[in-house]
């Protein structure tokens, strides 16, 4: 078993790779085709490594994908680790055109991160400065006084990302009723948990109902920046429901991030292929391509030009 750093410099070449092998369809309203060329970049790298990675969370289940399914088992060698991956996260915006899309590689220890169904999950996710836990059976009110106590800020200085969806229409106006910032996004989740996280300035918190493979990669950004998050499974099928109660769960349980990843040795590589806030998406220089990666472990959290 070797150190984060070690597998963040194998990642970091993958998700490259995978990332700039969707560039072709970038903005051309092609998001099947591009998620397919990135899904299958990334199994023919993974499967080079010396070394076994077990695929947790994968295309699988989200999208019927016969690459990257739950237990896949990738490489040569003995078992290392256990992977989340998204070759192609917003996929919807890459086929727009817009910001936020990355590929990205998560990983743990093997048997160290706990699977979860391709369904929703509420998450309330904050950086490093709140030490005081969310608790997700109190009121929005009173834990955003926890969060502007602990980042001495105002409460109407707060900046919480909320999806933009129906399911949040309360959430939304209980917000905007405490004269909160709500920074609506339509998708993209993981680029606002790495700003939150690593404290980039652009928002304070993550609060709602959210992709529950995308809570697992953020309570691995969480855990190696000693950030907070709390999350609470909502299954939005019967199917989703049974798989979470046979890993010995319960909808209603209240998720720490000790309770999805149980590894010291952990971190995420994630390339950015069209531009967010704070990390360059890929551009093209004759026939070389120019691109940024965001990485993260307990030692460092840097990005990475090339």
């Amino acid at each position: 078993m070797y150190n984060s750093s070690f597998y963040l410099d194998i990642f970091k070449e993958i998700t490259k790779l995978s990332a700039i092998e969707t560039i072709p369809l970038y903005g051309k309203n092609k998001k099947d085709e591009a998620d397919k060329l990135a899904v299958e970049k990334m199994r023919l790298e993974l499967n080079k490594n010396s070394f076994q990675s077990r695929i947790i969370i994968g295309e699988g289940e989200k999208d019927n994908a016969p690459m990257l399914f739950e237990n896949e088992i990738l490489g040569q060698g003995e078992l290392h680790l256990d992977l989340a991956v998204d070759p192609l996260e917003c996929t919807n915006n890459f086929a727009k055109g817009l910001p936020n899309s990355l590929s990205v590689i998560a990983f743990t220890e093997k048997n160290k991160m706990l699977p979860v169904p391709g369904t929703y999950m509420e998450q309330w996710i904050a950086g490093p400065k709140m030490k005081s836990p969310f608790d997700m059976e109190k009121s929005i009110s009173e834990n955003l006084k926890l969060l502007s106590d602990n980042l001495e800020k105002n409460i109407s200085d707060l900046r919480i990302v909320v999806q933009d969806r129906p399911r949040h229409k309360d959430l939304i106006s209980e917000l905007r009723n405490l004269d909160v910032g709500v920074c609506l996004i339509d998708s993209g989740s993981i680029s606002c948990i790495l700003d939150i996280c690593l404290e980039l300035g652009n928002y304070d918190a993550l609060i709602g109902t959210f992709g529950a493979p995308e809570g697992v990669v953020g309570a691995i950004i969480a855990k190696c920046t000693n950030s907070e998050f709390k999350g609470r499974l909502k299954p939005h099928e019967e199917k989703y429901k049974l798989k979470w109660e046979a890993y010995g769960k319960k909808p209603e349980d209240i998720l720490d991030i000790k309770d999805l990843i149980q590894s010291e040795i952990c971190g995420m590589s994630a390339t950015c292929i069209s531009s967010n806030s704070f990390i360059k998406g890929i551009t093209i220089h004759g026939k070389d391509f120019i691109g940024e990666t965001i990485l993260v472990c307990k030692e460092y959290s840097k990005i990475e030009k090339w």
